[in-house]
């Protein structure tokens, strides 16, 4: 049952794309039914799959996910926080084939998410909290590129948002911070990683609710806001399909100097 409800899902989903974003914006007038037939909780959180560690001699490969409304290229460089409040993370994430597990030099990699506010660079933050007015938003301002929805941003900022490229090794190193969350949405981090125009994968991370619920109802500015409502199960994206994004842990004794680690090691399948 669970399946078909899905495979439902995604169909539905497809079907508004085929209506247009007009379409999409008068189905959705119908408030009520956003939470309803959205988070119904179809995910099993098992399926989530976890970065190999560093001493781990194995590599998996990793699922793509859509990008989400709020993609557009970053600026280059390593430290994207800007003026973002929060906790510091770094990031550190390695590229390698799947499945003989050799880096992978000189691929594009290019992250980005929400600050501690749940707010994306270049977008209004009444977006954040929510769901209704994302919806909004995507409907009078969208428009579907390859059957997905796609905004414009409506403003120069680009906090949160950057890119490099891989070194021998197949590391790359972000100073960010660790995203809060909006409605709709479960805490991730978008990723587009670019090996070449044959081998590209987008893709989001996710992290352990435990750790994020510690940081959110004990730190500032996180706490003001408490726990994300969301789990994985009930997830609007991992509720749609198969695919289920990479699960990352926070290293939280990593640093004497109060940043948190992260490590992702992305397998990217080489094309035929």
């Amino acid at each position: 049952m669970g399946q078909q409800k899905s495979s439902g899902r995604r169909k539905f989903i497809i079907g508004l794309g085929a209506m247009g974003i007009g379409g999409l914006g008068a189905w959705f007038m119908r408030r009520p039914l956003v939470n309803r037939f959205l988070f119904t909780g179809e995910f099993d959180p098992e399926l989530l799959t976890s970065s190999p560690t560093i001493d781990d001699d194995i590599c998996v490969m990793t699922s793509s996910q859509q990008e989400g409304p709020f993609y557009y290229p970053s600026p280059e460089r390593a430290n994207v926080t800007e003026d973002r409040e929060g906790q510091p993370l770094k990031l550190r994430l390695q590229v390698m084939r799947y499945p003989n597990c050799t880096p992978v030099e000189n691929a594009l990699v290019d992250i980005w998410h929400c600050d501690a506010e749940g707010v994306y660079s270049g977008y209004p933050e009444e977006v954040s909290r929510d769901v209704w007015e994302t919806f909004v938003l995507v409907a009078t301002k969208g428009t579907f590129v390859d059957g997905q929805p796609h905004v414009e941003p409506v403003n120069d900022s680009r906090f949160l948002r950057g890119m490099q490229r891989t070194d021998s090794d197949g590391w790359v190193t972000f100073n960010t911070i660790v995203p809060g969350w909006y409605s709709g949405r479960v805490p991730h981090i978008h990723a587009r990683i670019v090996v070449s125009p044959q081998e590209q994968l987008t893709t989001q991370f996710y992290f352990r609710e435990e750790v994020l619920n510690e940081i959110y109802t004990t730190l500032p500015p996180y706490k003001s806001h408490g726990v994300s409502p969301m789990s994985f199960d009930t997830d609007i994206v991992l509720s749609q399909g198969d695919a289920n994004g990479l699960l990352l842990e926070i290293d939280t004794e990593s640093s004497g100097n109060g940043m948190f680690t992260s490590v992702g090691r992305i397998g990217i399948e080489q094309s035929a």
